[in-house]
């Protein structure tokens, strides 16, 4: 059976120049990656050149009532935009939403003990927080509609004392060791609201005192110039068991992923490492993909149903994103070797291409 090391987060990811690689279990305090010494060729760039190449996303993925969805920030520096799309799991039908942010100092913060992330366009207010003192997680939307969509809010509210909570992080070579990415990562049980509002295309839905659960996962990466990456993800309830899995794969193949890598599995606020695992759509995006390791814990098949596709241009910056509902089929295995077994079950794969 394949294992990995857990160990407790260090106070810093950088120290004295130097990356602390690994899989870290609890609360990693600052998921901050400044200040790596010469991470571009060995070549020793001033640090506010290299800390310019480092982007930033946040993702808040939800299934709650009858509804899945993402909540997306993305930091691009100069400039910034979230994006929410959520699908009505009994229908198929795709609601999708834009916000553009001007310039700030920083959009996705560096605390993970307490921030927000939080787009406030009057049509668009959009709010991502989180705060361990208070042992609050929140995400609230207010989306204004238009003709071909209809306006929409939701709140949801999460605990970290829940006994299912399960907090994780990695910090991984990206591609060598002289670079890196790391993604802090919470599977939280949610209790909120979700509401529409009637349009001449939908009928008005006002569902209240949903439970739920979702993923928070926050990444921040020293990039390429160019750059491809993908990963599938999904959480719910399985024979009452609350689950939650994320698998990462890149264009960039990096050392060591037996060992560090950001592929995880969390049952029960229990979290299992898994391998390295390998992502392929020979067929085309909108067509079947197979997630399979060489571990024999994940075995799994993803079939598409809506593809909501995301163009952004900006100066220099060319962002392709792919967000895309669709259904998980097979088997992923905890670390005791329990099986989970996936039938027709709700989730979501990512796509993005990005060029500085």
């Amino acid at each position: 059976m394949y294992t990995r090391e857990i160990k407790t987060p260090p106070e810093k990811i950088v120290h004295n120049g130097k990356i602390e690689f690994g899989t870290f279990g609890g609360l990693l305090k600052k998921l901050d990656i400044r200040g790596v010494r010469a991470p571009f060729a060995g070549f020793p760039f001033p640090t506010v050149i290299t800390n310019f190449r480092i982007q930033s996303s946040l993702m808040f993925m939800f299934n709650i009532g009858s509804f899945m969805g993402t909540v997306d920030f993305f930091d691009h520096k100069v400039f910034g935009f979230a994006d929410v799309v959520f699908w009505n799991k009994e229908n198929g039908r795709k609601f999708a939403y834009r916000s553009y942010m001007g310039p700030r100092r920083r959009f996705i913060p560096h605390n993970m003990s307490s921030g927000f992330c939080a787009s406030f366009n009057r049509k668009r207010y959009i709010r991502v927080s989180w705060d361990h003192q208070r042992d609050r997680l929140s995400m609230i939307f207010n989306l204004k509609g238009d003709s071909s969509r209809p306006s929409a809010q939701a709140a949801f509210l999460a605990k970290y004392s829940e006994p299912t909570m399960c907090e994780v992080a990695s910090v991984v070579p990206a591609p060598s060791k002289r670079r890196c990415s790391a993604t802090y990562t919470a599977s939280p049980q949610i209790h909120g609201s979700l509401s529409l509002e009637k349009t001449r295309l939908s009928e008005e839905v006002n569902q209240e005192n949903l439970d739920g659960s979702a993923i928070l996962s926050i990444n921040r990466a020293y990039y390429n110039l160019h750059s491809i990456s993908e990963f599938v993800v999904s959480t719910g309830e399985i024979n009452g068991k609350k689950f939650s899995f994320q698998i990462f794969t890149t264009q960039e193949n990096a050392v060591d992923t037996d060992n560090i890598n950001g592929n995880i599995l969390c049952v029960d606020g229990e979290c299992t490492p898994l391998p390295p695992v390998t992502i392929t759509h020979p067929f085309g995006l909108n067509k079947k993909w197979v997630i399979q390791d060489f571990e024999n814990m994940v075995d799994l098949t993803f079939t598409p149903s809506s593809d909501n596709r995301r163009e952004v241009s900006f100066l220099v910056i060319k962002s392709h994103l792919h967000t895309i509902f669709g259904t998980f089929d097979g088997v992923i295995k905890t670390k005791s070797g329990e099986d989970i077994v996936l039938h027709n079950f709700a989730g979501i794969a990512k796509n993005q291409l990005l060029r500085l």
